[in-house]
């Protein structure tokens, strides 16, 4: 019934040759051609799915399956053109948000958010979110990885993951010329050169990016020559995962052969556009040499559609979760892993009872200001303007990989502590903000019937928050500029949701609450930022090309208006994170520091769900390194 591999073979019930932009060969379309057990089967061939199938499938002895609900991606623009996939300008697209490629997940409702429900993006493509997202690689401050091994990590802080972050990455530096005129350095040590994950500068600077440094400068921002090396508070030029060649988007794929530099394996099979239904587990009696009582994860069982037939595959060693935040913890719940009432409600068999599955959910969550800039000559806003402009800068990539759409739609981020933008902007809050971070009484800010070890969690980590709420070395707010736009995003939220099912049913959306701004430091850190944006407007260097505010415009002055602004306007960044944490148990935690979910052998989770505090940067680069770090976990006990 089973074929054995003679290579990397790439299963699909509806996947053809033509349709895959990396592999060449054979692709089978039968379920049965799939080894009856592997070593490790990995759940999710996303942006940590694909890291640690590479770095299991070194061992030629070892068998590796990766089951990805997604397909590959065809190369169209919307996923590798730079300024189209990072863009959400109209008359370019909505870039590959909203696609096939996308879980196109929503919230459910926000009581603080006007009831409304935000989208939630989430890659479901082979390469997972490194597919879809803004193309941003970054890390966050050392102090906020340091803060992970506080919380009861060993090793996990910032020293023991700067291996890892080197290891996915081959950076390129800016051109001598791009250099000088951008006062752009980097520090070797802190960089890769071997990994397969491309970073680098753009070649394309927009002309108001000078004005834009200079208006941080005049609001005493601190320029950061490298952002990457462990101190982000400050202003700085954004490293792209872009392939300096092509001029492209560098996914997570690049982890699967074949690639520049690494062979064809037969020993890593990867099966897409089939999703994952339950983790199959077997008591310890299955085992004759198993000593301990905790049950143990066996395999998986998948199906192309919710009514196709569903098929098993063994684990011999371990299953691996790397199915993101979103889907992760529906996964566990699905299998029994979970909160007793809920699982129970459903009528699902309790596994392990674990109260942190779904819990601890953070984001980060954005506020956009509209600019009017009538005196900038190139500027984003001249695609919409005069098509014929654009017919001849696309043309212009396409055929000599130059122009504006070799890069994103801004050159340069600026991550500040609050205490920057307070003293700027808004020096009465402060009070209010000290106030409220001394708050004791915590569990008015979570959901409902959040259990007591998340709970416990949660003041531990409003106490890390509220002792560094004035730190320099932390970055709370992330503004995002461009000539069309500034954009305020919190990157160090109080405010923590959910993640739940409604169904046992893998193929039924989970239930995402990010219960965004439920702690009220969250609402005036957004609030403080919002009046941070004029004070921008109101430097002589932003002054000197014209540039106003067009939404939402004069009609929003006082506090009430600027809140009321935010509740109907503020979105999400995208950065989903924390909803199987990697804490003690007592605390909420899902996993152990080696990754190992509690209570059952062989099941680990390795994506953004172990993250138990978000850091102040995008989410790419730490998930990248959560993810080489989780693999040398794996192959520690193997």
């Amino acid at each position: 019934m089973y074929l054995s591999f003679s290579f990397v073979f790439f299963l699909s019930f509806f996947h053809d040759v033509a349709c895959d932009p990396v592999f060449s060969g054979k692709v089978l379309e039968r379920s049965a051609d799939l080894l009856p057990i592997y070593d490790y089967v990995i759940v999710g061939g996303g942006t940590s799915g694909l890291v640690v199938a590479n770095r299991l499938s070194r061992n030629a002895n070892t068998t590796v399956l990766v089951i990805e609900a997604g397909n590959f991606h065809k190369n169209e623009d919307f996923i590798t053109v730079p300024l189209i996939t990072t863009s959400n300008l109209p008359v370019l697209g909505n870039g590959p948000r909203g696609t096939i490629y996308d879980w196109n997940t929503t919230s459910v409702s926000q009581s603080n958010l006007g009831n409304r429900s935000i989208d939630l993006p989430a890659g479901k493509v082979i390469g997972g979110s490194s597919a879809i997202n803004g193309m941003a690689f970054m890390r966050g401050n050392a102090a906020e990885y340091d803060h992970w091994e506080e919380l009861g990590n060993a090793g996990w802080n910032w020293e023991g993951l700067l291996p890892y972050f080197k290891k996915s990455e081959h950076f390129t530096p800016a051109e001598e010329e791009e250099a000088q005129d951008w006062d752009i350095e980097y520090e070797a040590n802190v960089h890769g050169e071997n990994g397969f994950v491309q970073n680098g500068y753009p070649d394309f600077v927009w002309p108001s990016t000078k004005n834009f440094l200079n208006a941080f400068f005049e609001l005493g921002v601190s320029y950061i020559k490298d952002s990457l090396a462990g101190l982000n508070a400050g202003v700085f030029f954004i490293i792209l995962s872009l392939t300096p060649d092509t001029k492209e988007r560098s996914t997570s794929q690049s982890f699967l052969p074949p690639s520049s530099n690494l062979t064809v394996r037969f020993n890593l099979h990867v099966l897409t556009s089939n999703t994952v239904t339950q983790i199959i587990f077997s008591t310890p009696s299955n085992y004759s040499s198993e000593t301990s009582k905790e049950p143990r994860a066996t395999g998986v069982e998948y199906a192309a559609g919710v009514n196709e037939e569903k098929f098993k595959v063994n684990a011999k060693k371990e299953v691996i979760l790397s199915a993101g935040a979103q889907r992760t913890p529906q996964l566990l719940q699905i299998s029994g892993i979970g909160r007793r009432d809920v699982l129970e409600d459903l009528g699902i068999d309790v596994v392990v009872e674990s109260e942190g599955v779904g819990e601890n959910y953070q984001d980060h969550l954005l506020l956009t200001t509209v600019n009017n800039a009538p005196n900038i000559a190139i500027q984003t806003g001249n695609f919409s303007t005069n098509a014929t402009w654009l017919e001849e800068q696309l043309e212009l990539y396409h055929e000599k990989r130059e122009g504006p759409f070799t890069t994103a739609s801004a050159n340069v981020f600026a991550f500040l502590p609050l205490a920057t933008i307070l003293n700027a902007s808004s020096p009465s809050t402060l009070s209010t903000l000290q106030s409220l971070s001394q708050s004791t009484n915590l569990s008015q800010y979570l959901l409902p019937s959040t259990p007591t070890s998340v709970l416990a969690g949660y003041k531990l980590q409003h106490q890390i928050l509220a002792t560094n709420l004035l730190s320099k070395n932390t970055s709370h707010m992330e503004m995002i500029v461009s000539d069309g736009i500034i954009i305020p995003a919190i990157q160090l939220p109080f405010s923590r949701g959910r993640v739940s099912i409604s169904s046992t049913s893998a193929f039924d959306f989970p239930l995402l609450d990010p219960n965004y701004l439920s702690n009220p430091i969250d609402l005036l850190q957004l609030a403080v930022a919002f009046n941070y944006t004029r004070l921008m407007r109101t430097t002589s260097s932003l002054q000197a090309i014209n540039l106003t505010e067009s939404y939402p415009g004069s009609s929003v002055t006082t506090q009430a208006e600027i809140e009321e602004y935010v509740r109907e306007s503020a979105a999400s960044e995208h950065h989903h994170s924390g909803t199987a944490s990697m804490l003690p148990r007592e605390l909420g935690g899902v996993v152990d520091d080696g990754l190992r979910v509690y209570g059952v052998k062989g099941l680990r989770v390795v994506d953004a769900s172990v993250i138990p505090m978000i850091v102040g940067a995008h989410l790419q680069g730490t998930v990248y390194a959560v993810a080489e770090k989780g693999a040398a976990k794996i192959l520690e006990d193997a």
